[in-house]
Parts: structure tokens; sequence; C-alpha cells
């Protein structure tokens, strides 16, 4: 009789710590990363500034998502334009450009199909010696609830690897060398999975 009293007093307590842990965990999220990339900030700022060119250095592609398909509106290229993608492991995303200065910023907002709050993102990107160093901020408010809480930190932790990620393809498409490590750190990281 002991045995099942304290399984059942080991559960409330878990879930009271679960739910009473959630008021510790933020209502927004925001990740920032950086990389140095081997090409004049006109040139970097191609692949940001044009939806269609998304597809070439973001991890949210037809490689990783073979059942993704794109749709894209507005102008080519700035402020307006905007893509649409829809696949079985990265669900319904609307991204939309509302800001642009070339060759130094780009904002948008991206808005996911089931999610209460919108993305904001910032692309900054700075000249350097050696290339141009790209800043990419995303901040999301989460919904108050314990679910949404819990479930809004694990997804900042999931877009921090797809930024990291993202990036270091965008290097890649201007240094050969950076394509290949690239490679050898998604291979690592499978492995690890």
């Amino acid at each position: 009789m002991k045995a099942p009293l304290f399984v059942l007093v080991s559960l409330l307590v878990a879930s009271a710590a679960v739910y009473l842990g959630s008021f510790l965990l933020p209502d927004s999220y925001e990740v920032r990363r950086s990389i140095v990339v081997n090409a004049r900030p006109e040139q970097v700022f191609t692949y940001l500034n044009n939806p269609t060119e998304w597809e070439k250095w973001n991890v949210w592609n037809k490689a990783y998502d073979p059942t993704m398909i794109r749709l894209y509106g507005g102008p080519l290229t700035g402020k307006g334009a905007y893509q649409e993608w829809n696949g079985d492991k990265v669900g319904m995303v609307k991204v939309h450009f509302t800001d642009s200065t070339p060759p130094t910023e780009l904002y948008y907002k991206q808005l996911t199909k089931g999610e209460d709050f919108e993305t904001i993102g910032i692309f900054s990107l700075e000249p350097l010696e050696e290339g141009t160093q790209v800043v990419w901020q995303q901040r999301s408010k989460v919904a108050g609830d314990p679910y949404n809480k819990y479930r809004g930190f694990f997804k900042k932790l999931k877009t921090e690897q797809e930024t990291e990620q993202s990036l270091l393809s965008l290097k890649a498409l201007f240094d050969p060398v950076a394509k290949e490590e690239s490679k050898a750190q998604l291979a690592n990281r499978k492995g690890r999975s």
C-alpha cells in the first residue's frame, strides 16, 4: 500500500515542480548569432534581400524537407517581398520583408501556422577588412501558459541550431573551405543525434 502512495505523491510533486518551473521561463525569446563571410556586404545582401535566394543557404530547404513547396510574392527584392513555404517537417510559414536598407539591414516578420505570435527578424551587415560580419537576430513572444512556455524554450534551442547552420551555409556560398567545414559540422551533429 505504501508503494502506490509513494508513486502518487512523487507524481504530484513532479507535476507541481514542472508547473511552477514554467513561471521561471520567459514569455519571449531572442536568438542572436553572427558570422564573418568572405565577401562584400553587397554580395552577401543579394542572398538575404531576395526571398528566392533563401533556399541556397537557409536550413529550411528541400534537403531538410523534400515535401516543401515554396511560393513567392510582392516585389522580387526588398520591402514587400515575401515567401511562403509548406512541408511535412516545416509546416506552413510566411516570411514578409518589412524594411530593407541595402546593403546593411533587412527586417522581416515570420508567421508560422499554429503559433500565436510572429517572429521579428533582423539581418545587419557590417563591412570588415576580412569580409562582412552578418548578424541575425530573431525575437518572438510565447503564450503565457505553462505548456507554451516550455514549447518556447525548446523552440529557442532549435532556432539557435538552425540559425547557426544557416549562417554557415551562407558563408559556404562564398568560401569553398567553409563549405567543407559546414559539411563536417553537419555530419558531426547527425552522428551525435
